[in-house]
């Protein structure tokens, strides 16, 4: 994991630009970040190969935001993990807050909800537990899941694709 120091929505420090090289594909980040809220970058590799980026938005010391980009694998690499709604938001609820993990019943209600890429909706995958709201959907080839409070959930479905080194 690293801090950014580049601006929260669309990143130009080395280390992420890097990043994207190495993921080679678009990658799903907030199109409108509050001024203050900071990302943290985490990755999850397969084999050695960069498979799934988690930008969590933070203000202060708590977590606002995630969202996780996953892409698909070439297909000789035989093991590989799923994005999973509920995998997604106990990760969430374990991180955000700086007193510790936040415990919910786990009364999980599912349905339908959109993402908004760059203007165009996109239908997904919703999971709610309490006050908290994972939506997932797949964008091309990528899967993309965002995770926050049911509070800023409707500014968090609203994306943008970074593809700022990504070969064309």
């Amino acid at each position: 994991m690293f801090h950014s120091s580049g601006r929260p929505g669309l990143p130009a420090d080395r280390i992420w630009l890097e990043t994207l090289r190495e993921f080679g594909r678009p990658v799903a980040v907030l199109a409108r970040p509050e001024p203050g809220w900071r990302r943290l970058v985490g990755q999850g590799a397969v084999d050695g190969l960069l498979q799934r980026l988690d930008l969590g938005y933070y203000e202060e010391q708590t977590m606002r935001v995630q969202v996780t980009t996953q892409r698909r694998l070439p297909e000789h690499v035989r093991v590989f993990s799923t994005l999973e709604p509920d995998a997604l938001l106990d990760e969430f609820l374990f991180n955000s807050s700086p007193h510790g993990p936040i415990r919910l019943p786990n009364e999980l209600a599912t349905g339908t909800g959109r993402l908004v890429v760059d203007g165009t909706a996109i239908e997904a995958q919703r999971l709610t537990c309490g006050e908290h709201i994972a939506t997932l959907a797949a964008i091309g080839e990528e899967a993309v899941a965002v995770i926050s409070t049911a509070a800023l959930h409707d500014q968090a479905v609203h994306l943008t694709l970074d593809t700022t080194a990504v070969p064309v």
